[in-house]
């Protein structure tokens, strides 16, 4: 199942890691410059995701993305427990991501990934 394109709005993913700074400093963070992505984002709701969230629930969103390369190294990172994530959704590309990818499940033609406040 293919995503209308209309809804699919850009947000950027960001690894989290341990980086090099301009300076040869380390830091452990978010990257500083992330991957744009186009996907939909709405609200986590619903009697299942109530079950499995409880109160986390109101701090959390639903990512929608179709099953690209990228969405499928995200998948195979976060999966392997390689890779952390972290998008975001209401802050510009130059700052740190407001949501942390906690869950991906794969769907017909697409992921569907559990985001929580960071």
């Amino acid at each position: 199942m293919r995503l209308r394109q209309r809804d699919l709005k850009p947000y950027q993913l960001k690894k989290h890691g341990k980086f090099k700074d301009g300076d040869a400093t380390t830091y452990t963070g978010y990257e500083k410059e992330g991957r744009e992505i186009k996907a939909k984002i709405q609200p986590a709701g619903g009697k299942t995701l109530s079950e499995m969230y409880g109160l986390k629930l109101a701090n959390m969103q639903i990512m929608i993305l179709e099953d690209t390369p990228i969405a499928k190294e995200i998948d195979k990172d976060f999966n392997s427990q390689k890779q952390q994530y972290g998008v975001c959704v209401y802050r510009n590309k130059d700052q740190e991501p407001d949501y942390k990818i906690v869950a991906i499940r794969p769907w017909s033609g697409h992921l569907v990934v559990d985001l929580e406040r960071v």
